[in-house]
């Protein structure tokens, strides 16, 4: 059981409100005698307040109304009651890509018999059947759209999927559930990626697998010499710089890369705090500050106020990593069938924390309809006793 306004709970000392309106009727009276009375009947001349059995009831019933109506503003989730909840609810979402739909064929079909829920992974979350994907359209830009759609009470989430990273362009996904993917291994066409020669000797390159690897030279059939990456710091804390030069660095141990600070009018990438008026066609820059910037082919915000502030991008230890994808695509990497691992792929997908789920009251009905019928037995009373 779980109240999801609890302040509101205040409201039950309304039912003293009752109690003191019966105690008042049963305050002690004054008995007046004029001349008629000694032609009454003794019954009739008789006091009509004492308190009756129905008076008890009509008390009863009326702190009762006063606490349902309270418990209904406040609103209450009871597990118990969540019949939805009770059934084990299993979700299938399917990338509209025919080649994952031919490897899953079989485990769709048994889903579809078995009565699961299947849906194709695009707006809408349509009714998956095997003639309806080319009506479809899947955009990655609005993947986490599609994925706000999941409702709550899904026990098990199946995303059907390729490895591409054009799929899955953003960092994190928000899920309330933990999902479990099925990976297509069918593959496009791989991709040609350039090589460059590194001064040890070795040739920078993409695997067949799409990951980036340093191989001997004599193991590539062309490659073309790869000249140090200049960059520039500018209105930037020290602190800043510090951490910037050591994903620098690590992103040079890694994969040989090197880098040289020159005068940001001669860089290739800027990193700064703030967004300089023009930037020099060519020129990448990196904003550092916790702002909100759109990212576009000459910026990139490694930051934001509403997202990952610079502290949780740092405490992560994910900063190389953002800097060495936006500088892969500007010297030739960048690819749209880039794959990406299994493992990157589950660490893209994150619970939505519990305080930020929208608790909805399932007893809202029920309450009323008791409320309702405590109240016409209520107005029946009062009309017999007149109180």
């Amino acid at each position: 059981m779980e109240w999801i306004r609890p302040t509101l709970l205040w409201g039950l000392l309304g039912l003293l409100v009752p109690v003191m309106i019966h105690l008042w009727n049963r305050k002690k009276e004054r008995v007046i005698y004029w001349a008629a009375m000694t032609w009454l009947n003794q019954e009739e001349s008789q006091s009509s307040r004492s308190l009756k059995l129905e008076n008890w009831i009509l008390l009863v019933i009326r702190m009762i109304l006063l606490f349902l109506l309270v418990v209904l503003l406040a609103g209450i989730f009871w597990s118990g009651l969540d019949l939805k909840s009770q059934e084990s609810k299993i979700l299938h979402l399917v990338l509209p890509e025919e080649q994952v739909v031919e490897e899953f064929r079989f485990e769709l079909a048994q889903a579809k018999e078995s009565g699961q829920s299947v849906f194709w992974l695009a707006s809408g979350f349509p009714s998956f059947s095997f003639e309806s994907i080319k009506s479809l359209e899947f955009s990655a830009e609005n993947l986490q759209s599609y994925l706000d759609e999941i409702p709550e009470q899904v026990d098990s989430l199946y995303i059907y999927t390729s490895l591409e990273s054009s799929i899955f362009p953003k960092s994190t996904y928000w899920v309330p559930v933990n999902p479990k993917f099925k990976i297509a291994t069918i593959s496009k066409v791989k991709p040609k990626y350039p090589s460059f020669r590194l001064g040890s000797g070795e040739v920078l390159t993409v695997d067949q697998v799409g990951n980036l690897v340093k191989l001997p030279e004599q193991n590539v059939e062309s490659s073309r010499p790869f000249e140090p990456i200049s960059v520039a710091f500018i209105e930037l804390t020290e602190n800043k710089k510090v951490e910037i030069l050591r994903a620098l660095t690590a992103i040079q141990e890694v994969y040989g890369l090197t880098f040289q600070e020159v005068d940001s009018a001669f860089a290739q990438f800027i990193f700064s705090d703030i967004l300089p008026s023009s930037l020099l066609e060519g020129q990448f820059i990196f904003l550092t500050g916790n702002q909100e910037f759109a990212n576009s082919n000459q910026k990139y915000a490694l930051a934001s106020s509403s997202f990952q502030t610079w502290d949780q991008i740092t405490r992560k230890g994910i900063l190389p990593e953002l800097i060495l994808a936006q500088i892969l695509k500007k010297i030739g990497f960048e690819n749209k069938v880039a794959p990406i691992s299994f493992s990157q792929l589950e660490q893209k997908f994150q619970l939505i924390p519990t305080a930020q789920k929208a608790q909805v009251a399932n007893t809202n009905e029920l309450i009323l309809a008791l409320f309702l019928g405590l109240f016409f037995l209520e107005r029946f009373l009062a009309y017999r006793t007149r109180l």
